[in-house]
């Protein structure tokens, strides 16, 4: 009701400029739809992640969506879960980058991998033996790249969360 009271006001306080329900009307027109649905990633993403998977797993595996995100997955071999893959984005300084971590099924970080970089500069993070550095330390630890440094910082940030992230939801799952 508090609501509807300070948009009523409101509309009171704007007339003549342009009515305010019509203001209200284009900005939500104007307003990216994409902004309020989640990512989705394209087809050459998907491929990628689904090779790097097949190279990974060297058995016959299925994967489905687990339910905290349609991008995450759980890895299934003879009814048992064995993994769970999340792909996922994070900012660059002018674009987004695309990358699949790959979780043991006890939520141990095995693999990380960018599967898209859309940057002219900072590319070397996709650089697989600096990624190996989140297997074995804290994101917090891992080393910055000379000339990447806000995606280094963005990937850390976006692995830790991510970390943090299936590992509540595995242990609420349990």
């Amino acid at each position: 009701m508090k609501l509807v009271n300070y948009y009523l006001k409101l509309e009171n306080e704007v007339k003549g400029v342009l009515p305010f329900r019509w203001g209200v009307i284009l900005f939500f027109l104007a307003f990216p739809i994409s902004v309020f649905s989640q990512w989705q990633p394209s087809n050459a993403t998907l491929n990628k992640a689904d090779k790097i998977l097949s190279q990974f797993f060297s058995s016959e595996y299925s994967k489905s969506a687990i339910d905290l995100n349609s991008n995450y997955f759980q890895i299934i071999t003879s009814d048992s879960i064995i993994a769970y893959a999340c792909l996922q984005q994070a900012p660059s300084k002018h674009d987004r980058f695309d990358f699949l971590a790959i979780y043991s099924s006890e939520m141990e970080l095995l693999k990380l991998r960018v599967l898209a970089y859309r940057e002219n500069y900072g590319g070397e993070i996709a650089n697989q033996r600096w990624l190996n550095q989140f297997l074995t330390r804290p994101s917090k630890n891992v080393q910055a790249i000379s000339g990447a440094t806000i995606s280094v910082e963005s990937l850390k940030r976006a692995v830790s969360n991510l970390n943090r992230q299936m590992k509540k939801w595995y242990e609420e799952k349990s």
